[in-house]
């Protein structure tokens, strides 16, 4: 993971979109025991905070101190850990999440820690969503995506777009059922999120900002009006032999 990319942690926690609950009821149907959960790149425990009501106990880990800092204080506990090193004993997990982060693990590296962390029956379950939809905007965010943004985007980003097609597990898959986030933004909520985009900090770290003309074509279209939003969520799970 890069870790200067991600020391904005009040920022995503207040721009980032939430995840619905039918995900977090989805996962504990799923485990066989919802007792202890360990939610990996978890930055400001977005998902942590979702899994709370259904899990016993709730662990966040996460290489960025500024974004665990800027979780808010909840029944999850959390510390610092790099996803290829995990500071928990052997068969100690029912379940472990990775909720839009997985691209900046080292996958193999990981894939063996979560082997030797879960519980035999224990899951795995990559969450990410993918490119936003906003009513009655057309592809002007898309476009803004693949254009000004296009040349900023880290590698991994192209991973993380195509629901990472090269993790595999030799474990049983469990099939996710498919679902959205979904909000209702309006153009500051809009231009909060997308100055969380890791894109973003490269292109100002070099100089410029597509966000800065970005943003008065973005204002011209969206209006004074309230706009769903909706993500595409997907989630690729396996079941520990």
């Amino acid at each position: 993971m890069t870790e200067p990319l991600f020391q904005r942690g009040t920022a995503y926690q207040q721009h980032r979109p939430h995840y619905p609950d039918s995900l977090f009821e989805w996962l504990a149907q799923h485990c066989p025991d919802p007792t202890r959960v360990l939610d990996m790149g978890c930055g400001t425990g977005q998902a942590c905070r979702g899994l709370e009501p259904r899990f016993e106990q709730v662990i966040g880990a996460d290489l960025s101190l500024k974004q665990l800092h800027a979780a808010p204080a909840s029944r999850a506990c959390y510390l610092a850990s790099t996803s290829s090193a995990l500071p928990l004993a052997d068969n100690s997990l029912d379940l472990i999440t990775v909720a839009q982060a997985f691209h900046w693990f080292d996958a193999q590296a990981f894939f063996v820690e979560a082997g030797r962390c879960l519980r035999p029956g224990g899951m795995l379950a990559l969450i990410s969503y993918g490119l936003c939809e906003v009513e009655g905007l057309g592809s002007l965010i898309g476009d803004y995506h693949d254009g000004p943004l296009g040349p900023w985007w880290p590698r991994e980003r192209s991973l993380l777009m195509a629901n990472y097609p090269n993790a595999t597990l030799p474990w049983p898959q469990v099939v996710f059922p498919g679902d959205y986030l979904e909000c209702h933004w309006q153009l500051e909520d809009m231009l909060g999120y997308l100055d969380t985009w890791s894109a973003l900090v490269k292109a100002r770290k070099a100089g410029e900002d597509p966000l800065k003309s970005f943003a008065p074509v973005l204002a011209d279209a969206w209006g004074e009006t309230t706009r769903v939003t909706r993500w595409p969520l997907r989630v690729k799970a396996w079941r520990k032999p």
